[in-house]
């Protein structure tokens, strides 16, 4: 008897149904955006081939570092259209056409006196994670998708910042200076066992576990310029792998894990670099005279995208992993349009 496997199709009405009955499957893949161009920051979306670029947030305040959920269906961001910063959710209603997405269904989440920053989903969509700033300290918090259920996973005197989360969502890591100087630790999501993974007199910071959830990724200073360094998950073998004597910063996997992306100034100026897991064959994607910033992989790791001012103002710029010569501007604004996230997308 031939059986079939059940699973695309189980996934497929599954994400479907995300987007509502009422709606179709979305056409074309999302990139989701901050832009000036209204005269205050606001939440975009665009194909991404740049085309149909629509104000989500169209509010008089400011809205800033939008994230995907897991599934695509939802976006996170930031907005101090309450006086300070909180972070916001909202689904996403797809109409296709030039309007493509609307927002729908907005909730404030972490709802506080304070401001609340860089919001991100865990791998199971359950949980956001952000950083608070209140009583001239940060904090790690995490808060669920309805904003009933919301922790202080660190809650001290000290600066905690930048949370990531495990592959898992079990854990998270992040960086304080609650020894003196800026180190990396790591805490499940409970906000129990939490420790220490580096320990110099240096600044570790910014740690991101690969996709795989054996390693983590991060930036120091030890060497007397920034570089990006791998380590296991338990602090062990410490590896310098971009190695050169100028500053490397802002590193990211790959979504399977083989490349890291990176910024340098190894060039006289701020470049996008690619380099392999053990940091050999390290080029530079960007490969210009002017200032290239905050690169993103594609859900697919095939593309990136980062932020460049070579046409004179911040714009949104994407290429190919494998053929730096392919280019293309996809904002074309006069405005600044920066701090990218990629709808994750199945098809």
């Amino acid at each position: 008897m031939k059986t079939i496997n059940s699973f695309p199709i189980v996934f497929y009405f599954i994400f479907l149904s995300c987007f509502g009955p009422s709606q179709s499957y979305p056409t074309m893949q999302q990139i989701a955006f901050q832009s000036a161009r209204d005269g205050n920051f606001e939440i975009y979306t665009m194909d991404i081939n740049g085309n149909n670029q629509v104000n989500l947030t169209n509010h008089l305040s400011s809205d800033k570092y939008p994230k995907f959920s897991i599934d695509g269906s939802k976006l996170l961001f930031c907005s101090d259209r309450n006086g300070d910063f909180d972070i916001y959710i909202m689904s996403l209603e797809w109409y296709g056409g030039y309007s493509r997405y609307k927002s729908i269904d907005l909730i404030n989440l972490s709802n506080q006196i304070g401001d609340d920053y860089y919001p991100v989903f865990s791998p199971t969509g359950k949980e956001i994670a952000f950083e608070s700033f209140q009583d001239n300290n940060y904090d790690i918090f995490i808060v669920d998708t309805s904003g009933a259920e919301k922790i202080n996973l660190t809650n001290n005197i000290w600066h905690d910042r930048r949370p990531s989360f495990s592959p898992d969502g079990e854990n998270l890591v992040y960086w304080s200076n609650r020894d003196g100087n800026d180190e990396i630790y790591l805490i499940n999501k409970q906000g129990t066992n939490g420790y220490r993974l580096t320990n110099n007199l240096f600044y570790d910071i910014h740690p991101k576990f690969s996709p795989d959830g054996h390693k983590i990724i991060f930036e120091t200073n030890r060497d007397g310029n920034y570089e990006i360094y791998l380590m296991d998950i338990d602090g062990s073998n410490q590896m310098n792998i971009s190695n050169n004597s100028s500053d490397d910063r802002a590193a990211n996997f790959s979504p399977n894990g083989d490349k890291i992306i990176f910024e340098s100034n190894r060039e006289g100026n701020k470049e996008v670099y690619i380099m392999n897991l053990d940091g050999s064959n390290q080029i530079n994607i960007s490969n210009h005279d002017s200032l290239d910033t905050d690169i993103k992989f594609s859900p697919d790791g095939l593309t990136v995208a980062w932020i460049s001012n070579r046409d004179g103002n911040n714009e949104i710029y994407i290429s190919s992993i494998f053929d730096s010569s392919s280019v293309i501007n996809l904002t074309k604004n006069i405005a600044f349009d920066f701090f990218i996230t990629f709808q994750p997308w199945f098809e």
